[in-house]
């Protein structure tokens, strides 16, 4: 699975500075509404910011992966940033939230998502991932990262 694919380099952000979760996962939004990808920046937003309420997508490591699925959407998209400062968020691990992976799916077909954070998941377990990703200085770096992640 290519995860540069679901993705595209207006909507990968290195070095974000932001004091919240909602404002990252804001400005992520709105890159991919300025890209024609999403259509209501603000109905996407709430969205996902009431699947975070139900239940934190705080995964450790450093990274948090909010999602929802999305009218409209024929595809899954991700969204990704690294944060400086880093957030302090509710985190098992009690490692504070340096990358966002903003995952957004069709409404009509959660296995497309599924499939896409499966694939995440197995990946991010990978702590050398996780710091390619923190090393990267340009929206270009940070997708190369995910290319060499499709080929591994």
């Amino acid at each position: 699975m290519d995860l540069q694919n679901y993705t595209r380099e207006s909507a990968v952000i290195p070095q974000l500075k932001c004091a919240t979760l909602v404002e990252a996962v804001t400005t992520l939004v709105d890159r991919l509404a300025e890209a024609g990808v999403v259509k209501s920046a603000s109905e996407l937003v709430a969205e996902v910011m009431r699947r975070e309420e139900e239940g934190s997508t705080v995964v450790g490591g450093g990274l948090v992966v909010p999602h929802a699925r999305c009218r409209g959407l024929d595809e899954v998209h991700i969204a990704l940033t690294t944060l400086d400062p880093p957030l302090e968020l509710e985190a098992e691990d009690g490692e504070p939230v340096d990358i966002v992976m903003l995952l957004v799916g069709p409404e009509r077909d959660p296995r497309q998502m599924l499939r896409v954070l499966a694939r995440l998941a197995r990946l991010v377990k990978d702590r050398a991932f996780l710091d390619r990703i923190r090393e990267a200085g340009t929206a270009s770096d940070l997708l190369a990262v995910f290319g060499e992640a499709s080929d591994s």
